[in-house]
């Protein structure tokens, strides 16, 4: 096989020289199990793209650069990994020793080349730290990342000498009955001495069924000593091929995110049944309950407690706030507020500090101010709600006008009566208040009454007459 240029610049020299490691992220599989218009490296794990959990693994080992070869064809990739690392592409997709040599001259040095895959997102950064150490301290040529399984079948088999040392690899579909009952694998995770690395890869071949380039074929060409590792965990080696794996996989992300957060002092009484993203934040001795959902970049802060069945995504939350079967999306809470149950909080919602929303309550892309409490059943959309304003029940604004959606501003202290309605635009003065089952369309001046319903008439003696009508009916139908 062809290869680029020779790993001896004066760059990789130096490169060398300062201790740099090389770490080359494989993500050009077409990944044609999945079943999916999405590259197979973006399907997300615990809210985070398979492919960026294999960036932060990366990120662990400080390497000098970090190579991601990636398939050109594949839309999206490179937005997700937003400048960080160099890509290569790999335009044709013929096996994983093709892949890695599509790594230019450029980025080929003499020091370490760690090789990992960005379909397997549950490689620990450490493993990688330890398995960098274990290469430098032997000296090896190459260093491989083994593991244990109780089921080894579809995986490369570990063959060893009667001392232990390492002595091959060799494949399932080329294995014998007798080394298929090793439980050693290969992972798929190298860490190479780059100036026997390269010259290998222009060795390979393809003298296969499926005439690919296979990784695991440079290990027997490199000449030196092969080391191995053997993973803690087992559980981090697991590729994602299909969607069975993928969700295998992130229930044992989402089991990880969940300890890591009980480590840290917050309470989850059912792990079971609740759900944290790898990018969320939960401060000490905060409690979720069940069936709660936490995704995004949200922050959590201390003393709070959400849930049960409660989704919150992207949004900030202060200290001690509660927060029960409600939905919050894209909106910042201050300390001490309260929400639910069964209330939506929709993107653009600030929350002053304690304000109370309670039941059947949606709020919109609107700020209220501290104290402030909407108690139940209204609609707040595009509003400014000043201090210590209460809302009653059954109260909105109409925001909309069928072409653009307007403001309704509320004063401090203003008090708001049950089933007011506010034609947005309009403003409403300090310490103002409406009175129940008022239509506001206009402003209202600071201390002053709204009154805009129709006048209350009574009948006096209507009940009898219209019982007195209705036997008269039913007489004549007789």
């Amino acid at each position: 096989m062809r290869v680029n240029a020779s790993a001896g610049s004066p760059r990789a020299r130096l490169s060398e020289t300062r201790g740099g490691v090389t770490v080359v992220v494989l993500a050009a599989g077409k990944g044609v199990r999945m079943n999916s218009r999405i590259p197979k490296v973006l399907h997300p794990v615990a809210g985070r793209p398979m492919l960026l959990w294999s960036m932060a693994a990366a990120r662990a080992v400080e390497p000098a650069r970090t190579v991601v070869v990636t398939n050109p064809s594949q839309d999206g990739v490179q937005a997700a990994l937003n400048g960080e690392g160099q890509t290569v592409p790999q335009r044709e997709q013929l096996g994983t020793g093709h892949a890695l040599s599509q790594v230019s001259a450029e980025h080929r040095t003499t020091g370490p080349v760690v090789v990992i895959y960005a379909d397997a997102p549950l490689l620990r950064g450490e493993t990688l730290q330890r398995l960098l150490a274990e290469h430098r301290a032997s000296g090896a040529a190459v260093t491989l990342l083994t593991a244990i399984l109780d089921d080894p079948r579809g995986y490369g088999r570990i063959l060893r000498a009667r001392n232990g040392a390492f002595r091959s690899i060799v494949e399932q579909k080329d294995a014998s009955d007798a080394e298929k009952q090793v439980h050693e694998i290969n992972s798929g995770v190298y860490c190479f001495r780059g100036r026997d690395l390269w010259p290998a890869l222009q060795k390979l071949e393809n003298k296969n069924k499926a005439q690919e380039y296979y990784l695991t074929d440079v290990v027997a060409l490199i000449k030196g000593k092969v080391q191995t590792m053997l993973v803690a965990d087992a559980k981090e080696i697991l590729g994602i091929n299909d969607r069975r794996q993928l969700a295998q996989a992130e229930h044992i992300m989402r089991e990880r995110i969940l300890d890591d957060l009980m480590s840290r002092g917050v309470t989850i009484t059912d792990p079971r049944s609740t759900f944290v993203d790898a990018d969320v934040s939960i401060g000490q001795d905060s409690v979720i309950h069940p069936f709660s959902t936490i995704t995004g970049q949200t922050v959590v802060g201390e003393d709070c407690v959400i849930g049960p069945m409660t989704q919150i995504r992207d949004s900030s939350i202060g200290d001690g706030c509660r927060i029960e079967r409600s939905h919050l999306e894209r909106v910042k809470l201050a300390a001490n507020v309260t929400v639910g149950p069964f209330s939506r909080l929709r993107p653009g919602t600030e929350l002053g500090e304690g304000v109370h929303v309670g039941t059947h309550t949606e709020i919109k892309n609107s700020r209220i101010g501290a104290g402030s409490a909407v108690p139940h059943f209204s609609y707040l959309g595009d509003a400014v709600v000043g201090t210590n304003v209460n809302i009653g029940a059954g109260s909105i604004t109409a925001n909309w006008d069928g072409f653009q959606k307007n403001t309704t501003e509320i004063g401090d202290g203003a008090y708001v009566s049950c089933d007011t309605i506010f034609v947005a635009p309009v403003r409403i003065g300090s310490d103002a208040t409406t009175a129940a089952d008022t239509v506001v369309t206009k402003d209202v001046p600071a201390g002053s009454l709204a009154i805009g319903r129709a006048d209350m008439k009574i009948v006096e003696g209507y009940t009898a007459r219209r019982r007195a009508r209705h036997g008269a009916s039913k007489a004549a139908k007789k």
